[in-house]
């Protein structure tokens, strides 16, 4: 079920971008091979009665990221699929989304936030008035950025956790920096407009990025630094993300890392700040919780839970609770 959020549309101001603009059409065909051009294939269909279309694109790309406000003008669909190329992060200016992220269903108004992942599929329905600002991120130069973040090899597709639309502070702050950007773009002397200029911002958006929006290399990007840990710290800790489904014990960390448990345990005091089966739970439950998010609402918390290792369910369901904040029932069945 769609949840929405009732907020004041008069404090967001819409996007400038004057000195970018790029379309605008009353015909559908036209806006969607438009707007595809420069984001994915999609398909735009018409969800209300009006036909009076009055479609506006502002478009300004900055090497491996791009920003864009869009309206329609009228009520419309938009069928995007899995953009698999691109990470979009969705500012609603004025009006209301209501987005399916993957499974999960949520409605976008102003001073929210939405984040959407290259490897869900995406459908959008627009209402009249909307106006979207739209960040489009690179996934492989994004998915570079993380590696070099946590110092490690991103093994798994990057997939941006679809919460409900929200304002924190970090993602206010994100939406600060994209006014400024907007607002720079819109001079005739700004730095971001040269080539060097134009990668310091890319770096920028995307490291401020991967800080502000919840995804599945959160908890490693939050980690201490993996080349200030011991090679056997950081050996076992490849040893449980490569395993953490198996049933683990200390000693088999411990063998895999090459020391004994008593040294391996001190090294995971020191350099994290836990143990090495706080770290396997930890892998384990992240391990839970994408596999919730991509499941069908119908799909078993069990028999996840148990893929995971988890057997005593009851422990499982409150150590979810308390990372989380929800019941696994509850991110399985998209309830925000």
């Amino acid at each position: 079920m769609v949840r929405e959020t009732s907020l004041d549309a008069s404090v967001v101001r819409p996007a400038s971008m004057a000195r970018h603009f790029l379309f605008e059409t009353t015909d559908l065909d036209e806006a969607c091979e438009r707007v595809g051009q420069v984001f994915c294939k999609h398909r735009i269909d018409f969800a209300g009665r009006g036909r009076a279309l009055a479609s506006r694109q502002h478009y300004a790309a900055l090497g491996r990221v791009a920003l864009s406000h869009i309206t329609y003008g009228e009520e419309v669909a938009i069928d995007a699929g899995e953009p698999e190329d691109w990470f979009m992060v969705h500012f609603i200016d004025r009006g209301r989304c209501a987005m399916k992220v993957g499974t999960h269903d949520l409605v976008a108004s102003p001073r929210m936030s939405v984040i959407t992942s290259a490897t869900l599929p995406l459908h959008m329905t627009w209402t009249a008035n909307c106006d979207h600002l739209v960040l489009k991120v690179d996934r492989a130069a994004l998915e570079r950025c993380l590696s070099v973040q946590i110092d490690d090899a991103v093994t798994r597709p990057l997939v941006f956790l679809p919460d409900m639309p929200n304002e924190t502070q970090e993602t206010a702050c994100y939406r600060r920096t994209l006014d400024f950007v907007i607002r720079e773009l819109d001079a005739d002397d700004s730095f971001f407009l040269s080539q060097a200029g134009r990668r310091q911002l890319e770096d920028m958006l995307m490291h401020q990025l991967l800080g502000a929006f919840r995804h599945n290399y959160s908890q490693a990007l939050a980690a201490p630094a993996g080349a200030c840990a011991p090679r056997h710290v950081v050996r076992a800790e490849e040893f449980i993300r490569a395993n953490a489904a198996q049933a683990l014990t200390v000693e088999d960390i411990a063998a895999a890392s090459g020391v004994g448990v008593r040294t391996l345990f001190e090294g995971f005091r020191r350099f994290r700040d836990t143990t090495p089966m706080a770290r396997l739970k930890a892998v384990r439950l992240e391990g839970v919780r994408e596999d919730l998010l991509a499941a069908a609402p119908e799909a078993s918390v069990t028999a996840i839970a148990m893929n995971w290792g988890f057997s005593n369910l009851g422990r499982f369901a409150d150590a979810y609770r308390r990372r989380y904040g929800e019941l696994p029932s509850q991110t399985l069945k998209g309830m925000r």
